[in-house]
């Protein structure tokens, strides 16, 4: 509930106002206690009661694993925690889990960004997240996934054409980096909604920023994802298809990589211009599927047909996904009211 205070001078030159006697008592605040006040870029203050941090402070979770429940239940609660915000994540096993315990160990080492493990017994793990925010603010989570499945999709159009089936495992590994960033920026987001005066140390402007970067995030681990599932189609072939198809699949990938280029370009530059430009240029990749598609029917057989389609759809995904990028760009770029 918002309340009106004047503003009061003492001694001269201290300007004072009184706090809320209701806000001091639900609160839990008595005379000598300190509180924290942080200034934004708005200009806003925000006031909290200040209290030192131990180790008993930290936000802290526990889980407890049963036989009858299966990993995968236990990974998405423990993503759940991690993704909320909670620091310290206490896991207890039903004796016999070992299997499920190292599992564990193995998800958090591959999907999770500056998590260690504190302590391990036989029935428990203690895990720890330990990187700041600060330290990798959204804006260069979101270049680095970028970055990564940029190269993911060139690689997988790759292996794809020249049946490299070692290219194509190595870039289904690399989806697992992307995941890590797209986790890790989830958390942070979440985060902000939590606690505000964070919003600055991630990289945002605004708290209408987080919507945004959230829908731009899960698109492009969407993106790696249809990179590494081009990736897994091209260790199932065991027959290159035609120059002619080879040709006109490069030129399909190539749009919807440079789509995907534009559009993290037009991010970090907030270009609504460049954005409307990608979106109207995202109408070619339908067409490009439909024509590839039609080819296809007539040069190939059955099985190369089949796979190749799925090749073009994931594609035709990755120029979609872009667009969807766009699409927020031009909403980050129109100023408050």
């Amino acid at each position: 509930m918002d309340e009106i205070r004047r503003v009061q001078v003492t001694g001269g030159s201290t300007f004072i106002i009184s706090l809320p006697k209701k806000w001091v008592k639900a609160v839990g605040l008595k005379p000598g206690n300190a509180v924290l006040i942080s200034t934004l870029k708005d200009g806003s203050l925000i006031v909290r009661p200040y209290k030192e941090e131990t180790r008993e402070d930290v936000a802290r979770a526990e889980l407890y694993a049963t036989k009858d429940e299966s990993f995968d239940k236990l990974v998405r609660e423990f993503v759940s925690r991690y993704l909320v915000g909670y620091n310290i994540i206490a896991v207890y096993f039903e004796r016999g889990m070992s299997t499920q315990k190292e599992q564990l160990k193995k998800f958090v080492r591959e999907k999770l960004i500056g998590v260690e493990l504190l302590e391990e017994s036989a029935q428990h793990l203690l895990i720890q997240c330990l990187v700041k925010y600060d330290e990798l603010p959204l804006n260069k989570a979101l270049e680095r996934m970028s970055a990564i499945t940029q190269f993911m999709i060139e690689d997988a159009i790759k292996a794809f054409i020249e049946l490299d089936s070692e290219l194509a495992e190595e870039v289904v590994k690399r989806d697992d980096e992307v995941d890590r960033f797209y986790l890790f920026a989830v958390r942070q987001l979440k985060h902000v909604i939590r606690d505000i005066t964070t919003l600055y140390k991630i990289g945002l402007k605004t708290p209408r920023d987080c919507l945004g970067y959230r829908i731009i995030v899960k698109s492009i681990e969407r993106i790696a994802d249809h990179a590494a599932r081009i990736a897994s189609i091209a260790t199932k072939l065991n027959k290159k298809v035609s120059p002619e198809i080879t040709e006109e699949i490069n030129k399909f990938a190539k749009l919807a990589l440079n789509l995907f280029k534009e559009s993290i370009d037009a991010l970090l530059e907030l270009n609504a211009e460049k954005a409307h430009n990608i979106i109207d240029m995202t109408e070619k990749a339908a067409e490009y599927e439909e024509k590839l598609t039609s080819l296809l029917m007539e040069k190939e057989e059955t099985f190369i047909v089949m796979v190749t389609k799925l090749v073009l759809e994931s594609l035709k995904r990755i120029a979609e996904y872009s667009s969807d990028i766009a699409e927020i760009v031009i909403n980050l770029s129109v100023g408050q009211p």
